[in-house]
């Protein structure tokens, strides 16, 4: 099975795999992260990622819908952090996400973008993620 990915070297950016069940949401988004230079790989479902996830080189960042046929997205994230817990998640959706569920993903951790959002607004938010991650990823070897 060949994974939808721009380049088999890693990215000086970030390698991230993507989780949405439209499919131009999917195209239209990994489309515009690839141009800014990240490594991205698709799925439309939780099970096809979760074997992305398992083959792929080192992913930088789960990019999931909430609401995807069979499996959530919050359960594929959850069952993704299972597998290696300083995975960062960013969880979009055009459905209603209550307040309640919008803390708890905050408290995880998670960061959550509501669709419909801009590109420049979702590079932004993967930027602040990935940004965040690198500097944790960095003070943390420095204190060994």
């Amino acid at each position: 099975m060949p994974l939808n990915s721009n380049a088999s070297h890693p990215s000086p950016h970030g390698t991230i795999l993507l989780v949405d069940d439209d499919p131009d949401i999917r195209s239209l988004a990994r489309t515009f992260l690839v141009h800014e230079g990240y490594r991205v790989f698709t799925s439309g479902d939780a099970e096809r990622a979760t074997r992305v996830f398992r083959s792929a080189p080192r992913i930088d960042l789960l990019i999931t819908d909430l609401y995807l046929p069979e499996r959530s997205g919050l359960q594929l994230a959850q069952d993704l952090k299972a597998l290696r817990q300083d995975l960062p998640i960013l969880m979009i959706s055009g459905g209603f996400l209550d307040p309640a569920h919008r803390d708890q993903l905050q408290h995880q951790g998670w960061r959550f973008l509501a669709k419909p959002f801009s590109l420049p607004e979702l590079l932004a938010t993967v930027h602040l993620i990935l940004g965040a991650f690198v500097t944790q990823e960095v003070s943390s070897v420095a204190n060994r």
